[in-house]
């Protein structure tokens, strides 16, 4: 009886690793600018980002290699996996016709929705740490002074802000996708 047991929890141990080891693999390729800009709807974006700081046209050389690495919620691995889940099913069914699609153009201003402050944070921790820090070394004095006056101060007032409110594609071009609106007003024509 003891054998048969401890075969079935390798056996289920073996399976287990064999899924979430797929599972992960899954969620790393569904979330590669290749997989997003396979559907048309996706195409403008995909080819503005790689033009832009976060696709690697900077002189330090980082890029975000991912979409989700912007477009999901990143506070938790759970909170990932749900805001993964439902943007997907949302962006295939649009895709497939059974809801209707998203107006790029028409919500363009409307990133703070789409555009997480934990997945800027995620990246950019030297900001994150002038929460709680006057400064912090290695980041730029002005850089610094800017972050404290208009996200840290309002947040801890609890004030509604977020990092696209002066970090968009319009305040500082090549942010994140270059020339979109503009590729968007011309693709109805």
């Amino acid at each position: 009886m003891k054998k048969t047991t401890l075969g079935a929890l390798i056996i289920g141990a073996i399976i287990g690793l064999g899924i979430s080891y797929f599972a992960a693999v899954m969620v790393d390729v569904t979330g590669k600018p290749q997989f997003c800009g396979s559907c048309h709807e996706m195409k403008p974006m995909v080819e503005s980002f790689e033009f832009s700081v976060h696709g690697g046209n900077n002189p330090h050389g980082f890029a975000a290699h991912h979409c989700t690495d912007c477009h999901l919620d990143h506070s938790s691995l759970i909170s990932y996996l749900i805001t993964k889940g439902i943007s997907g099913t949302r962006d295939a069914m649009a895709h497939i016709g059974l809801i209707k699609r998203v107006d790029f153009k028409e919500n363009f201003w409307e990133m703070k929705h789409y555009v997480y402050d934990n997945a800027c944070l995620h990246c950019h921790k030297g900001i994150e740490e002038l929460k709680d820090k006057d400064h912090v070394l290695g980041l730029d004095e002005n850089i610094q002074k800017l972050h404290k006056q208009y996200y840290w101060e309002p947040k801890e007032k609890g004030e509604k802000v977020s990092c696209t409110k002066c970090h968009n594609d319009y305040t500082m071009p090549s942010f994140a996708h270059p020339n979109l609106l503009e590729t968007l007003s011309s693709e109805e024509k």
